[in-house]
């Protein structure tokens, strides 16, 4: 693993795009980075082990910007590649880019300026859902507001999906020191989100669609499902274990049925064979656990189960009745 073009300072922030088989999206995300209004920081490029042109395509980055740092290493999946970048991050604060992504020229400057002002260790902003072609998509979900959350407030909350995405969220650096994203996971955010945020002393929201979100056909997320999928029910898991742990009764409710929800659709797309994998089991045996700490913390009121329909039924809604008052 080699590191390249190290910068003259420690900057202010360093921004960690991991790198694989993106050969169709990656200058695109990395202008938009090298736009940014605010200038003081690093662009950690992590090649991790991209078959494609990747590889040239961050070395001529570097070459043309001496903010941008490669590192190039053998394919190990998101995680090691996050994992490396945070390794060689200098910066103060730490933000994280998906390469086939884009962010706002004021997306280092707004959320920079929100966590130095409110004093938060944690800045989040919301998202503009695109199509693979960049067109935005039909349905805009806009959790947020402008506002400062406590640690207590970020957790109960912590599930809507400008706070839970990494990608989302600029982050000061000493909250995640020791932070490691789990390797061989998917839905990797939601597996680190609940210690990161239970460090956090406040969270700072900006309204503002500042990260723009590519919505791949072929991803992880919108993609066929598979077995690897099923590591969504154990991410699940760990942020209803969190909420339960804070108290927040509603939000672990939800985590419950959202678990219950991806198994069933998980389960509907697995071969006869598949269904029959120790990995299914372990699932189901999860669910049930989750159910049963659920009915033991009193969390199975009809206020929750209400209020959880409405946020599968109309998100926006449930989102302004909830968190808007």
């Amino acid at each position: 693993m080699t590191a390249e073009k190290k910068p003259l300072k420690n900057p202010e922030i360093s921004v960690i795009v991991p790198v694989y088989k993106v050969e169709k999206y990656l200058n695109e995300c990395i202008d938009s980075i090298l736009a940014q209004t605010f200038t003081d920081f690093e662009l950690i490029l992590v090649d991790d082990g991209s078959p494609d042109n990747c590889p040239a395509l961050c070395d001529a980055a570097a070459e043309k910007d001496n903010r941008v740092r490669v590192i190039h290493k053998a394919n190990g999946g998101v995680s090691t590649a996050r994992n490396a970048g945070l390794a060689a991050a200098r910066g103060n604060w730490v933000g994280f880019v998906d390469s086939d992504d884009v962010i706002d020229k004021t997306y280092l400057e707004k959320l920079y300026c929100a966590g130095k002002q409110s004093g938060a260790e944690i800045v989040a902003c919301n998202l503009l859902f695109m199509q693979e072609d960049g067109i935005p998509c039909r349905y805009q979900e806009q959790p947020l507001r402008t506002e400062i959350l406590s640690q207590d407030e970020a957790i109960h909350r912590m599930r809507l999906t400008p706070l839970i995405q990494a990608t989302t969220r600029l982050h000061r650096r000493d909250i995640l020191e020791g932070v490691v994203f789990p390797v061989g996971k998917n839905y990797e955010d939601a597996f680190t989100t609940p210690e990161i945020f239970e460090r956090a002393t406040a969270v700072a929201c900006v309204e503002e669609k500042l990260y723009h979100y590519r919505v791949q056909s072929a991803s992880i997320m919108h993609g066929k499902a598979n077995l690897k999928n099923l590591d969504e029910i154990d991410a699940n898991y760990g942020l209803l274990q969190c909420t339960l742990r804070h108290g927040k009764k509603d939000a672990a409710y939800l985590q419950y049925a959202l678990m219950k929800r991806y198994f069933r659709n998980i389960k509907k797309q697995l071969s006869p064979e598949l269904l029959q994998d120790a990995r299914v089991k372990q699932a189901e045996t999860l669910i049930a656990q989750a159910k049963m700490e659920i009915r033991q913390s009193g969390a199975c009121t009809l206020r929750n189960v209400l209020e959880t329909a409405l946020c599968f039924a109309k998100p926006q809604l449930y989102f302004d009745l909830k968190y808007r008052k």
